[in-house]
């Protein structure tokens, strides 16, 4: 999809701790919040749906989807910079 071998490693680099950065921003603190958030919607129940208790939870699920992303492209980068790596070593 991406083509990562067309990029100049530090473009790919670059991308790597973008990824990073990403990951590290969606999974701030993820499972002490939707532990907190499970939590509080079994113990007030439809009042705690009422105060968006479900909208919290749909947002904590895509929190840790986008960090999932950002994990897979970081993964991506990585193994296409020690390819190049071994591809060079070979030389």
């Amino acid at each position: 999809m991406l083509r990562l071998n067309r990029y100049h490693f530090l473009v790919v680099l670059l991308l790597a701790g973008l990824f990073v950065i990403g990951f590290a921003f969606a999974s701030l603190n993820l499972f002490q919040m939707s532990m907190a958030n499970l939590r509080f919607l079994r113990e007030f129940g439809w009042v705690a749906v009422m105060e968006g208790g479900l909208i919290q939870l749909a947002e904590i699920i895509a929190c840790a989807v986008a960090a999932l992303l950002c994990y897979i492209g970081f993964k991506l980068c990585e193994a296409e910079l020690v390819q190049r790596y071994r591809r060079w070593q070979d030389r």
